[in-house]
């Protein structure tokens, strides 16, 4: 009898040493899977104004649909009759670098808001044309090489003179209409810390300053449109409040110059998001 009962002692206990791993293993099981990804935010409709200086209208819908956006509309064209129905949401607008040259008429803010409650406007803070030479803060740009001997800090310092502009610009006319509605997208800070990295030797396939761009203005477009890729993760990350998409990891057996693309975007979203989520008047950080 007493056998009996210590076997079944032991059986119990056995049972309750099962029962407990197992719970042990279902939590850490479930402490150890990927967290739920969050809801993507819906889809805009968005007008992309102004001139060359916006290169990255046609990346926008590729990278929503990689963040599994939906509803994003593209409605550059008759922006202006669709605003007046209320039917844009967000409208981008780029062109050169100082707030002289890249006014845009407050109308083009009231008309929207009069007809979309939750319209908002960005601005582009871009990089200087010919780094501001006219300044005398750097050298003149003749050359397009010539863009290899700018000195970062010069870049930065002429950067922060036109972005305090347009937030001088922001500002006033917020305060005009009584509610935030202008918000600005550092790229010109970007387009900074991409030529540092590169001067630096810490970005991957790209050696001189001058290969990000394709003319002495300068335009973007060297060395596979990165400044136009990061101009639209910038714009991406401002619009939509989150870091851009990642992309699927490579496949086994990539070859180097892939290798090389896939980290070159990957920088450029590090750079984007870093830049856009810590600046206040992109209107992620407080």
């Amino acid at each position: 009898m007493k056998n009996k009962k210590s076997s079944n002692m032991f059986r119990s206990q056995v049972i309750a040493r099962i029962l407990s791993l197992c719970g042990f293993l279902a939590w850490a099981t479930g402490a150890s899977a990927e967290e739920p990804k969050p809801t993507p935010p819906a889809g805009v409709r968005i007008a992309i104004l102004g001139n060359s200086w916006s290169v990255w209208s046609g990346l926008l819908l590729p990278l929503a649909k990689e963040a599994g956006i939906e509803g994003q509309i593209d409605g550059t064209k008759e922006a202006k009759q669709r605003m007046e129905k209320g039917e844009i949401d967000v409208v981008t607008f780029g062109t050169h670098g100082t707030p002289e040259d890249a006014t845009f008429p407050p109308k083009t803010v009231e008309v929207g808001l009069k007809n979309n409650p939750t319209f908002r406007f960005y601005q582009q803070a871009a990089w200087p044309r010919g780094d501001a030479w006219w300044r005398k803060k750097v050298n003149e740009i003749k050359t397009k090489d010539d863009y290899d001997n700018t000195k970062i800090d010069d870049l930065q310092a002429a950067t922060d003179e036109d972005r305090k502009g347009h937030e001088g610009r922001a500002d006033g006319i917020n305060k005009a209409l009584g509610k935030r509605v202008v918000f600005i997208v550092p790229v010109g800070d970007a387009i900074v810390k991409l030529r540092a990295l590169i001067v630096a030797g810490k970005f991957p396939g790209v050696k001189r300053q001058s290969e990000i761009f394709r003319d002495t203005m300068p335009h973007q477009g060297g060395q596979g449109v990165l400044g136009a890729w990061l101009q639209a993760y910038c714009h991406f990350s401002a619009i939509y409040r989150i870091p851009p998409p990642a992309p699927a990891p490579l496949p086994e057996g990539t070859d180097q110059a892939k290798k090389d693309a896939f980290a070159q975007h990957e920088i450029l979203r590090q750079i984007a998001w870093e830049t856009v989520s810590k600046y206040p008047y992109a209107g992620i950080a407080k």
